[in-house]
């Protein structure tokens, strides 16, 4: 008998360790090196890895900025006053950013100020499907850590894999990896994508989002544990190039921001003038460049927020202005 179960080890070992190692080394998405995470040409699981890090350094940070791939050019460490990390990962919604927080302060973690962008995208889509999506996958505030990794175990994921990681050309994996866990942007000043700007096509003008409630809700939970734990909270609609936001606008985007008044006051940048106009600050038609996250930032952190934006870009929307501010808005875009 005991023959036998040697026999069997010496069979299945080999076969177990065919179909383990190479989900552990490989990692596409870095979850099994969320202390070292690499830059393979897969984009990691940032909302995993960065609130991973967070937690195993609790003292590190006291502020964090929220929300998906367009706060990437926020850098955070420009703001006077915080010890701020970007936690921008891509499709990044509210209910995720709640999580998060909640995760944090579980923790124990002293939250001074949180900065929540909104947008278009992450308000309209509900998040479901990130649980099945090895790259947008939320971190387990449940506990449940072997649901979370069993996922990244599975041969297909290495697979699907490994062209991309076999035909990564990037570099500078040093500074990559430390503006990673230092600072949490990904946009850099010198960055440039060469992005085409083109008019839109026919298809992209018929493009419809659909604005959950659920983003609302969590954005006044969000509110709520803020009031309640003695944190800053300030908001900010996310400053899209000008057809974008024309496309946003013609799907509801606008009614969004006007019930978003009632649940917290923000600074809206989105709108029609110089700036969302101009492709040059743009690295495509959803990302500014890092100069523009400047600009954002003075506006919030170093001027008085009761000064009064004649073009809407930065204007602080609260329940008293919020007709007005949507009234210039429409009055932009030649709408009634």
């Amino acid at each position: 008998m005991k023959r036998f179960f040697i026999k069997l080890a010496a069979l299945f070992v080999p076969l177990a360790l065919v179909f383990v190692l190479p989900p552990l080394l490989v990692d596409p998405f870095n979850v099994f090196h969320r202390k070292a995470v690499r830059r393979n040409g897969v984009e990691p699981n940032e909302n995993f890895i960065k609130t991973a890090y967070v937690l195993d350094n609790p003292g590190k940070f006291d502020s964090f900025i929220f929300g998906s791939s367009r706060v990437g050019a926020l850098h955070g460490e420009n703001i006077r006053g915080y010890r701020a990390y970007n936690m921008t990962y891509s499709f990044g919604i509210p209910q995720e950013h709640l999580d998060n927080i909640k995760s944090f302060l579980k923790a124990g973690i002293k939250i001074k100020m949180v900065l929540i962008n909104i947008d278009e995208v992450c308000c309209a889509i509900d998040g479901k499907d990130h649980f099945s999506d090895p790259m947008h996958r939320p971190y387990p505030s449940d506990g449940n850590f072997l649901s979370f990794y069993s996922m990244y175990m599975k041969p297909e994921i290495v697979l699907q894999s490994l062209p991309i990681i076999m035909k990564n050309t990037q570099n500078d994996e040093k500074v990559w990896r430390r503006n990673f866990y230092e600072t949490g942007w990904w946009i850099d000043y010198d960055m440039d994508t060469g992005f085409k700007f083109e008019k839109p096509s026919d298809a992209a003008e018929g493009l419809q989002y659909y604005f959950y409630p659920a983003a609302l809700e969590a954005m006044e939970e969000i509110a709520a544990l803020c009031a309640a734990n003695g944190i800053e909270l300030l908001v900010f609609s996310s400053p899209m190039f000008s057809y974008q936001f024309r496309l946003s606008a013609s799907a509801g985007y606008l009614d969004f921001l006007e019930q978003l008044a009632s649940v917290t006051p923000y600074y809206n940048f989105s709108c029609l003038n110089a700036i969302t106009e101009d492709d040059s600050n743009y690295l495509d038609p959803s990302h500014y460049k890092a100069r523009i996250g400047d600009m954002i930032l003075n506006r919030i952190f170093c001027e008085d927020k009761a000064e009064h934006k004649a073009d809407v870009f930065g204007e602080y929307v609260t329940q008293d202005n919020v007709g007005r501010v949507m009234d210039a808005l429409r009055e932009q875009l030649g709408r009634p």
